[in-house]
């Protein structure tokens, strides 16, 4: 019989038998919570007809960022979770990979709503859409909401499953779990039944689109989670540009975002591809060096001293 992992100093008593269906399991037990808690706070709220914002707050709070945490902790100790959270502050990354960021999807989007002739002049000038697009992308979107969504999902489910199976299998998994639970928003404002299978069917599309992407943003920033909540952000805040048209599914956005993805996937192959996790071996091992917590010093092992230090 396989014995649980010891859990670190300070853990309740009895950590360790709770922990071994999350240290075996972790993500079934995750998944097990976060549509438990997370899908009655968006159904609810449709069948009350009272707003949907409470519902999402809790989604994101606890459902998915509560859910993770508790599971990271049950399975790896406190080392998992700060380790977690750390690559949320992971900002070090190439000054032209945070401009792919922050600025190729409402670039492209607009690119293309100029190509088709739905681009208009915004009534408070270029200056304010660009401010108000900064604002959605970086306050109201990843700090509030986007980055610790994607704590969950990138950080703590993809990341896993990338350890598992690599960037493309991954992706796929995790693109139906995340649409998944986002289908009863597809239900508010008394839709048509057509109405709901097309809204669907794109935010399954989108989903498998944008998990890709956001899996190459981990494996070229080294499982930087905030790289993923700038860009989910990045995206959210494009479907409101004033200057774009959308109409109702918002297709320039979504068009800009698999162009994006394209683009991206071509170029890691041919600027600098030995520098880049490439493969899905090798895209599993870097997967697994994020979400590894570190190991524990043994009462052998000291710190190096200053002359070794000298001669390191």
């Amino acid at each position: 019989m396989a014995s649980a992992t010891p859990f670190p100093a300070g853990a309740p008593v009895g950590a360790e038998r709770r922990g071994n269906l999350a240290q075996r399991h972790p993500l079934t037990v995750f998944l097990v919570l976060a549509f438990a808690l997370g899908v009655p706070a968006l159904v609810i709220p449709l069948l009350l007809g009272v707003p949907a914002a409470p519902g999402l707050l809790w989604l994101v709070f606890v459902a998915l960022l509560g859910s993770s945490l508790l599971v990271t902790w049950l399975a790896d100790g406190r080392a998992g979770v700060r380790k977690l959270l750390s690559r949320v502050v992971h900002w070090r990354f190439s000054a032209w990979r945070w401009a792919i960021i922050l600025f190729a999807v409402p670039l492209l989007t607009i690119a293309l709503a100029a190509a088709s002739g739905t681009l208009t002049s915004p009534e408070r000038g270029w200056a304010a859409e660009i401010g108000w697009y900064l604002f959605n992308t970086l306050i109201f979107g990843a700090l509030s909401l986007n980055l610790w969504e994607e704590t969950a999902w990138a950080g703590f489910a993809q990341s896993r499953w990338m350890a598992r199976h690599g960037l493309l299998v991954a992706s796929l998994i995790t693109a139906v779990f995340f649409a998944a639970i986002h289908v009863p928003l597809q239900f508010e404002g008394d839709p048509s039944g057509s109405r709901i299978l097309a809204s669907t069917g794109v935010l399954f599309l989108t989903a498998l689109i944008a998990r890709y992407l956001l899996g190459m943003h981990l494996l070229d920033t080294g499982g930087s989670i905030l790289a993923v909540g700038v860009q989910h952000a990045s995206w959210n805040a494009a479907q409101k540009l004033e200057a774009v048209e959308g109409g109702d599914w918002d297709w320039q956005m979504v068009t800009a975002l698999a162009l994006l993805t394209l683009l991206l996937a071509v170029g890691r192959r041919i600027r600098r591809p030995q520098a880049r996790p490439l493969g899905p071996e090798a895209e599993k091992a870097a997967a697994a060096q994020w979400i590894a917590p570190p190991a524990p010093r043994s009462a052998s092992q000291k710190a190096p001293s200053a002359d070794d230090r000298q001669e390191l």
